[in-house]
């Protein structure tokens, strides 16, 4: 069987999706009349395992319809591993617009294409969403780190 970039996708949402559920077993679940804290994120993950499930046996009945997995990429997996752990350590020390810049540098450091002016507005634009949204419209005391 060659692995396709569709059963790969179709293993990686039935893992978050059973991640999930298993997580989710520490909180009470409720009933469908008056639902616990487990019991959403129970059935989002049991709906992602069904979607990743779908994604896999179609992977297998079509291997054609999706790209073949020619060999593994390292420096992106480095790189966008290691960008999520600074934005982790990043925010707490420091704040969101610190984390997220930092985010994005290190992530387009998986690409091998494009230029410094694209990554500037990259950061502005994503770094001024990242504020607007979670700041101003959702209303979650950040700390901006400026």
């Amino acid at each position: 069987m060659v692995i396709t970039k569709s059963f790969l996708s179709g293993s990686l949402f039935t893992l978050f999706g059973a991640g999930t559920v298993l997580m989710a077993q520490n909180y009470a679940m409720g009933t469908a009349g008056r639902m616990g804290p487990g019991y959403f994120p129970t059935l989002v993950g049991a709906l992602i395992i069904l979607l990743g499930v779908a994604q896999i046996i179609r992977a297998i009945l079509s291997p054609n319809k999706s790209e073949p997995i020619a060999e593994w990429e390292l420096r992106p997996l480095f790189f966008l591993l290691t960008a999520v752990v600074v934005f982790a350590v990043t925010m707490s020390k420091f704040g969101l617009i610190p984390a997220v810049v930092a985010l994005i540098v290190i992530a387009r450091l998986a690409a091998r294409e494009g230029n410094l002016l694209e990554l500037a507005a990259m950061v502005a634009a994503l770094t001024a969403g990242a504020v607007l949204v979670f700041v101003y419209l959702l209303n979650i005391p950040l700390k901006l780190g400026i």
